[in-house]
């Protein structure tokens, strides 16, 4: 006997950013107005620092308070004006202690923030006689795993480079967990 299919409809939105904040969180605001008429999703996720260059040197820069910070309040107006689920990619985040997180967050039909994802794995690397980068020089790492259920389905957050620990989603699969949603900045999913 086979189970009955609950089919949601996902949009994934890829998009090109510059140094101009609101003019990056506009086009995000604008392509998903674009994709609600187009496709009507039910869940709609953006990249990974959609509204900042992605950089060491822009994130304190470009940080802002969740939830009352300007890309907060769009993505709550827009997901309730729109209807629909909105998983954030990732902004800087200006959390306790005045630290800095790469974080996703989560919006309802009705604009309620439901969920908040900080980034668990930071990518540093120092390849000896080449490249350096060290997202930790700025970066505070989350240590919560994030788990939304949405219609029926259970949904784990994830965020760039903790795609590469498979505990992560071992830990997802095990929570019953049918589908995770990692984005980075190329939107590789």
């Amino acid at each position: 006997m086979s189970k009955a299919c609950n089919i949601m409809r996902l949009a994934l939105l890829q998009l090109k950013g510059s140094k101009d904040k609101l003019a990056n969180l506009q086009n995000a605001c604008n392509k998903i107005q674009e994709v609600v008429q187009e496709h009507r999703p039910h869940l709609i996720t953006l990249p990974e620092c959609f509204n900042s260059p992605y950089g060491t040197k822009y994130f304190r820069e470009y940080a802002e308070c969740i939830p009352t910070g300007t890309t907060s309040q769009q993505l709550s107006e827009l997901a309730k004006k729109c209807n629909v689920y909105i998983i954030g990619g990732s902004i800087p985040e200006v959390g306790e202690n005045d630290n800095i997180y790469n974080t996703c967050t989560v919006w309802s039909p009705q604009g309620q923030l439901i969920a908040k994802h900080r980034k668990m794995h930071l990518f540093d690397i120092d390849v000896k006689g080449g490249m350096r980068f060290k997202e930790s020089d700025t970066l505070t790492a989350g240590n919560d795993f994030t788990i939304i259920e949405i219609d029926g389905h259970k949904i784990g957050i994830g965020i760039c480079y903790d795609i590469r620990f498979e505990e992560m989603a071992r830990i997802y699969r095990n929570a019953g967990m049918l589908c995770v949603v990692i984005r980075d900045i190329d939107s590789y999913c």
